[in-house]
This record gives structure tokens, sequence and C-alpha cells, in this order.
């Protein structure tokens, strides 16, 4: 049997064919060669059949050769020609593989199943971990704490907690609930597994196909085994595998295998470059207008908010929601050095119409002119789309009774019976699309420059043949949907913002796609939603939730947008601090009750607005969750935000090399506060602060 071996400066990679299996042998490059894998690699398809179910293990005909620094495996699975490629490029250290499938049959064919992957014995039949990996860790990537984990919880498992504790899926229903349901597989954008002083980055992209990197425990006759990378359909997805049809090709994400030095954060760090690499990143003049939302200060909401009955708010709102009102939040928007007014639900005639309220707040375009004029205001609007604006329970939810009314019928969706589901809007039906971008398009004309995407979550999908999508009607069609219309609006106005809620859940804490899927690519959106961590940011801050948002920069450069609310933050400012740290595109709102604290959020907001050029555009770099370093090389300065989550009195501390700041370690630099020192080519923090508290340094070329 002819044995192939490709390495690079990273991996070295040696593989042979033998009855139907690639016996794959994956380890570091020279020095000690530390081996991640030297087990058969896993091959698992499972077809439906009229009589039942059918499982293939093994590839016949399977070849493997080189080709461009590729280990090339070919022959069929199931019926299926596959190509898969191992690529190890002579100039990178890491390894990328992809896999495609052919349907060369006459047959539609309907994957119920499919799993592939590396795999690595790891623990004895028993489940007993071997004493040389009983160190090991993995860590989710970039979300070593979730925005919806409990408070306490994090990602960062020893193999046996990774052996033992089950995963979990994300699943969505027809009413936008989310579950979790018990899972054989962990599931991430990716995982960074640390053995000794080495880790393995073990990530997964894909703009076409709906993926995630897997990691799952395989319980054999001998042995424990982990299957990684590769992939596997998971709540059916990838969904076009479902629906395979007569010569197509299907061409998976990529896998990158990432070796690095060092724990999770060196493995952060190189999925942050992968995303980089594939434009998933700001772009260099990245300037959005920083909020004022006049949501949490707003009468309206204050009534709605209080369990005012959804019949008497049609009236309400008439009488609260006025353009006197707005101009007041406009007033206090430019006392708080924002850019923008955010206008949130009561801009429309009825809730997600997209029609300009013009009876509350006059014509448009001139209603913009005078934020501009009077103010030095833009307008940015809320536009909840299709499902939030007619999902049950929602209906009238916002103050209007039947919000179907401003759309046309055509859109509404049909069940699998056949049946119009009466007053629930499909976004992915053309006469919802075209008439929908028609009505935003106009907005955008009069001088609007963001666009919230909200409420766009997956809403059970639709069978109605006269709405131009493919039937069924499927969370991949409904993803398309909703970066189609973001397209629309892109290909017209070009510098619109657009902030793109999760496509298939809005507005809740956990994600149901990856948090790059769809960013980058042409006319797509410009920043993810803050997973709804603006109604109780200090508590969202003393629970852990709001860690998320750490670990988030640290593995990623899309930017995040979200808009708080200041009235419960402390006399640090710590509150605005934080989510100004944290989230590129920022919106704040609300008056505090206590005057002093309202002058320190004024004078902190003066401060933010001076240098938020480095928190816009500047480089993210995390000594540790209490300390954020944002660096613009090119001015050779930094920023440092220095935390205290804590409820006693501490000392933070903590340094970095200067020179992995990008900064010149030769230089003299000044420095706002002696907090923060300078030598010895290190930035070193030492800071004294009260619970609670916050610090902001400026570090300048002397």
């Amino acid at each position: 049997m002819e044995q192939l071996e490709l390495e690079n400066s990273g991996l070295r990679l040696n593989a042979r064919a033998q009855d139907g299996r690639i016996h794959l042998k994956l380890a570091d490059a020279g020095g000690d060669g530390l081996v991640w894998s030297d087990e058969p690699y896993l091959y698992r398809l499972t077809q439906a059949t009229e009589d039942g179910t059918i499982t293939y293990e093994r590839v016949r005909d399977l070849t493997i050769k080189t080709e461009d620094h590729a280990v090339v495996a070919r022959g069929t699975l199931g019926g299926l020609e596959l190509e898969h490629r191992f690529h190890l490029p002579p100039d990178r250290v890491y390894m990328e593989e992809q896999l495609s499938l052919r349907h060369t049959g006459s047959e539609p064919i309907r994957l119920l199943d499919l799993e592939f992957g590396f795999q690595q014995r790891v623990a004895d039949e028993l489940g007993r971990v071997a004493e040389d990996r009983q160190s090991d860790r993995f860590v989710a990537v970039p979300f070593r704490i979730r925005p919806s984990d409990p408070p306490g919880h994090v990602n960062d498992f020893s193999l046996s907690e990774l052996l033992t504790r089950g995963g979990r899926e994300q699943r969505v229903d027809a009413e936008v609930q989310m579950r979790q349901v018990p899972s054989r597989h962990h599931l991430s954008e990716g995982w960074a597994w640390t053995h000794g002083e080495k880790t393995l980055g073990i990530f997964k992209i894909s703009q076409e196909t709906l993926e995630w990197s897997a990691l799952t425990p395989m319980v054999c006759e001998d042995a424990v085994r982990l299957r990684f990378g590769g992939g596997c359909l998971t709540g059916g997805e990838p969904a076009v595998l479902t629906r395979l049809a007569p010569g197509q090709q299907v061409v998976l994400g990529v896998t990158r295998y990432a070796p690095v030095t060092g724990d999770y954060r060196s493995a952060y760090a190189a999925f942050r470059a992968m995303l980089d690499e594939n434009g998933c990143r700001f772009p260099t003049d990245y300037r959005p207008p920083v909020h004022w939302n006049e949501l949490y200060d707003n009468l309206d909401f204050g009534v709605q908010s209080s369990g005012t009955p959804v019949d008497s708010r049609n009236t309400t709102r008439h009488r609260l929601y006025t353009r006197a009102a707005m101009e007041l939040e406009a007033a206090k928007a430019g006392e708080y050095h924002c850019e923008a007014l955010y206008l949130d639900p009561g801009w429309d005639t009825v809730f997600g119409s997209f029609l300009w309220n013009e009876g509350a707040l006059g014509p448009r375009r001139r209603f913009i002119e005078a934020m501009r004029e009077r103010f030095g205001l833009a307008v940015s609007l809320h536009c909840p789309l299709a499902t939030w604006t007619t999902m049950s329970g929602w209906t009238g939810g916002c103050g209007y009774r039947d919000n179907a009314s401003a759309w046309s019928r055509a859109a509404w969706r049909m069940d699998r019976e056949g049946q119009i589901v009466e007053g629930s809007l499909c976004l992915g039906a053309h006469q919802y699309l075209d008439e929908a971008e028609r009505r935003l398009l106009d907005s955008c004309a009069d001088g609007v420059v963001f666009l919230m995407f909200d409420g766009n979550s997956w809403n059970g999908g639709c069978w109605n043949p006269d709405h131009g999508h493919p039937v069924p009607y499927l969370k991949a069609d409904h993803i398309a949907a909703n970066m189609d219309l973001c397209r629309r609006i892109h290909a017209r106005f070009p510098d619109v913002h657009i902030e793109m809620h999760d496509m298939l859940i809005s507005g809740q804490r956990p994600r149901v796609t990856p948090i790059y899927y769809g960013y980058g690519t042409p006319g797509g959106y410009d920043c993810n939603w803050g997973f709804e961590l603006m109604w109780n940011p200090i508590e969202d801050l003393r629970s852990g939730r709001a860690q998320a948002l750490y670990y988030y920069n640290l593995g990623c450069n899309i930017p995040v947008y979200l808009h708080i609310d200041l009235r419960d933050d402390n006399e640090h400012c710590t509150v605005l601090w934080w989510f100004a740290s944290t989230c590129r595109h920022l919106g704040i709102g609300g008056t505090h009750p206590d005057p002093m604290i309202v002058e320190r959020q004024k004078l902190a907001m003066a401060r933010y607005r001076r240098l938020d050029r480095f928190y816009k555009r500047g480089e993210f770099v995390g000594v540790n969750e209490e300390i954020h370093v944002h660096v613009l090389p090119e001015e050779q300065s930094c920023v440092v935000n220095i935390f205290n989550l804590n409820d006693a009195p501490r000392r933070i501390e903590g340094g970095i090399e200067v020179s992995e700041l990008g900064l010149d370690p030769d230089r003299w630099y000044t420095r706002s506060d002696r907090q923060v020192t300078l030598s010895g080519g290190r930035l070193n923090v030492n800071a004294q602060l009260p619970p609670w508290g916050h610090q902001l340094v400026e570090i300048t070329p002397a």
C-alpha cells in the first residue's frame, strides 16, 4: 500500500488507503511531532430508502494521490461521487480540508445523516482517560462564555468533562421559540484543543452551507474515540444534503486545523485571522454613527412595558409617540455627544410596515433635514421584518392589532396542507421582498443612514408555490431571503449601515447561525446584533453574560452593534465603558435618575467621541477579561480600558509585550494615568479600583 506524506511548517499528514478507508496520521511538524490523530478517517452516510434506511461507512473505488500540496481522496460513498482534499499550503502553518459530493444517479437522494472526520482514541472502553491526556482541554471559539450560559458556566472542558457531558443543538419552532435538545455533538464555530504548551485550532467556515465545528465522543467496543473536524448533519443542516437532485454537486465548508503555541487565546487569534482572510473584518474606514435610542425614555414605551392592555395601546401610541417627543430625545442625543437619533417602533404607521408615520412626525424628508440642521443628527430606523411583524403573540404587541394589513395577502404563508396561514407573512415571498425593498429604499433616499433588520427569524417554513421561493421553504432559503433584502438595499445605497439579527432566532441571546454567516459577502450586512444585552446591562455584566462580548472580540473582527440602557449604570460609568469597549457600533439611551451620574456619563461620552476611532477601527487586544487594549498601529497609540468586575475593591494587574500590540518597543510614550506603565518592552497595568469600577488610560507617542 502506497503511503503519502505532506508537510508544511505547522503540520504533517501521512495517508494510505486500505479496504475503503483512509488511514490518516495528523501530527505537528518538526520537534516532538505531537500526534492529534492516527486512526482511520471516519465516513458515515445514511440515506432514506423505500424500505427504511441504509448506512455506508466505506468508500468504494477509493484512491488517494497528492495534487498541488494536497492529499486528495476520490471514490463513491452511498452512490455519491466523493472528492476530499486535505491541503497543506507550503507557506502557511495550517491544513484545510474540504469535501464535495456529486449525485450521479437518476433519482433524488435524501440524506438522513452524514458524519465525517478525524478520530483519536482518548479513553479506554470504560471511559478512563489516558494519563497523558488528562490535562487536555477543549475551549469553544469564540464563545468561551456564551451570552445564553447560566452564571458561572464556562465552555472550557477537560477531556473527561467533554466525554461525559452531553452536547446541545439549538432548534427553533414555528413560534420562533428556541429550544436546546440533546446531541451527540458539541458544536461551535471552532474549538481550541490544548495539550501541554500546544493547541490545535479546529475551525469551520462556510458561507454557502450552515455548518459547525463538531467534537463528537464515540463509544466503541474497545475504546472511546473523539471525532473532530470534518463535518456532520445537525438539525437538518446543511439542508442542501436533504434534497440532492440528479447531477447536483455540493461543496461543503472548509475546516481549518491551525496548530499554535500557547493556550486557547492563541487559537482565538488564529480564528480571527482566518475570518479576516475571508473578508469577515470591519472595513478600514469603519465609521458607524453613535446612536441615541429614544426607546428607554419614551413615554409610549414606558406605558407599553407597564402592563397596559394591548387594546389600549393604539390610542396611547398616537398620543405619546410625537414629533415633540422625538425632538426632546434629539436634544438629549446632542447632550450625550451622539451622532444619530435611532427611532424604535412608532416611526412606522403600524409595527413593521416600513411606512413613515407622517401623522405623528410630519413628512419624512423634512423630519430628517430638521434633525440634521437643528441637532446635527442623522436618523436611523428599527425595521422589524416579516416574521416578527405577524408572528402569533406579537400581532398588536406593539400597539396595533393587525400588522399584516400593511402588506399584500399574496405574501401570506401557506402550510404543508395548502392552507393559507391567516395574517402570517412569509419573508421569502417575492410579494413581500419587492414591496419591502421599495419602502426601505424610499427611506434611504430621504436620508436614513442605518437600518436594523430585527424579527427576521425562522417561523416554520412556507409551502406557497406562488412566492417564488423553493417549496418547501427551508431554513437555508429563509437565510437567503434575508440576505437578498440586504443586498437589494446596498445595491442602491452601499453606505447605509445594515445590522442583521440572527436570521434564525431573533433578539434572544443564543445564536443559531454562525457569527460570520453572510458577513463579508457582496452586498452583505454591516454588523451583528449584540445578543440582546440591552435591557439590563449592569445585571448582564454582573452575571457574566456580557463577558461573551469580550470573547467575541478576541476571536472576531465583525462589528457588533448594541444600544444599551444607561439608567442602571453606576458612578464610574462602567456599563457605558464596557459596552463601548466591546461594541464597535455603540448606541445608548435612557436618562439616569441620579443627576451626578448623568453628568459623568455626558463627560464620558465626550471623551469616548474624542477617542472613538480606537473603538471603531482599532485592533482589540484582550490582556484578560478586565483589561482591554484598543490599538491604532498607524498612530502608534492605544487606549486601555481597565475594569473591576467584582463587588469588592481590587488591584487589577496584567501585562503584554508592546510588540504584540503593534507598537514600537523602542519608542517613548506618554500616558494619561500612572496605573499603566511601559518599560522593558512591556505594557503593564497595576490599578486599584473600587467595586465595579473603571479606569481609562491613553497611550500616545512622546
